[in-house]
């Protein structure tokens, strides 16, 4: 099969517009073609095992499944920390190192795994260590944006790509998780809950005034929040917190972006999101990923649940694994996401190295054939 064949079919919208148009319920030929969670880099090196070039790249992949293009172009800011601080192994013992990460805090990581480091302790541990940290969380220090900033924006215009900023750990979850650890965090909302509306208020404000200039200069498409607050279980904070510390800061950011003309904002959290959706909504959030399906989820009843939200992935990465009965029955349920619009197909996560090439290429060629077969509804 002619793995580009079906890319120059599709019309001549750019990714940006058929992405921007999906998720505001416009009229739209077809949802975006895209790898929407990727895959492990020992993934790659199973595949040039298996017939694809030893010299291929992620790149390379991309161009044999024929996708559209990426998520989105990545507007390189500093939103967090600045200035960073320098890394540093503290410790290492058999397969695991200690270490100081760049916003201050302490994360242990095993040695060549590809799981993310896990943050043991942040830098702030009372009000004074808070204290003497937030001067790095001001929008005004110079270095925020780089120093080519406006050949990027340039470039992020005519990419043809969504254009967006946010990401890893940026999110009013997310982001005080990295500043306290979890378990400080978990335990400051009752100890002093007046500190944890100081920080959220910090990083609130920090946004909203980095974003704003960012939005003067470039169309900000689509804000990236990370937060990855749930597990299995459901949410690693209760509903109720959410409303009280989170909620706020939320509707204030989410509209401050929206009245400089960025539609879409996308929430990305791991494990089972289902009991925080009606506050993201209510918060302004309008797409919601990666909907990870293992603990028994069923992204078609999220979706006949929340017909108007946007939603990415949703498909279970694990079926790729059991061959291609397996992925069809996966498959079975794009048909009716896609017509009901405002879904962009894909994975729950990232593809382990157990899924072979040959599986690996057959899921995308099915799933490339469905989204060319099923037109999305609009409004």
């Amino acid at each position: 099969m002619d793995d580009h064949k079906h890319v120059s079919d599709g019309g001549c919208l750019s990714n940006r517009e058929r992405f921007l148009r999906l998720f505001s319920g416009e009229p739209v030929d077809r949802a975006p073609f895209l790898d929407v969670m990727g895959f492990w880099p020992s993934s790659l090196a199973r595949w040039k095992t298996e017939g694809l070039a030893p010299d291929a790249t992620v790149e390379t992949v991309r161009d044999i499944i024929g996708v559209d293009g990426h998520r989105g172009y990545k507007l390189p800011i500093k939103g967090y920390i600045w200035p960073e601080f320098n890394r540093e192994v503290v410790a290492q013992s058999g397969d695991s190192a200690l270490a100081r990460n760049r916003w201050g805090g302490l994360e242990r990581s095993f040695i060549e795994s590809e799981l993310m480091p896990i943050t043991i302790s942040g830098p702030v541990k009372d009000r004074s260590s808070w204290d003497a940290i937030k001067d790095r969380l001001d929008p005004d220090t110079p270095g925020r944006l780089p120093a080519n900033w406006d050949a990027i924006c340039r470039e992020a215009e005519s990419s043809g790509e969504p254009v967006y900023a946010g990401d890893l750990p940026l999110g009013f979850f997310g982001a005080p998780r990295e500043l306290l650890g979890f378990e400080r965090q978990a335990m400051l909302f009752y100890d002093d809950p007046e500190l944890m509306h100081e920080i959220l208020d910090t990083l609130c404000e920090l946004w909203i005034a980095l974003l704003g200039r960012v939005q003067d200069d470039v169309t900000l498409d689509w804000y990236f929040i990370w937060e990855d607050m749930c597990s299995k279980n459901g949410p690693l904070i209760s509903p109720k917190l959410f409303s009280e510390f989170l909620l706020p800061r939320y509707q204030r950011l989410t509209a401050a972006l929206r009245q400089r003309g960025c539609t879409q904002i996308l929430v990305d959290s791991d494990g089972d999101e289902r009991l925080l959706t009606p506050l993201w909504i209510e918060g302004g959030v309008t797409i919601i990923f990666p909907w990870e399906t293992q603990f028994g989820l069923d992204i078609t009843e999220v979706r006949r649940h929340y017909p108007h939200v946007g939603m990415m992935g949703g498909l279970d990465k694990f079926a790729l694994a059991h061959g291609r009965e397996a992925i069809d029955n996966e498959l079975e349920k794009v048909p009716y996401l896609l017509e009901q619009g405002r879904y962009l197909p894909g994975l729950d996560h990232g593809v382990p190295p157990d899924v072979s090439w040959d599986n690996y290429r057959y899921f995308f060629e099915r799933l490339r054939d469905l989204i060319w077969r099923y037109p999305p509804a609009t409004a």
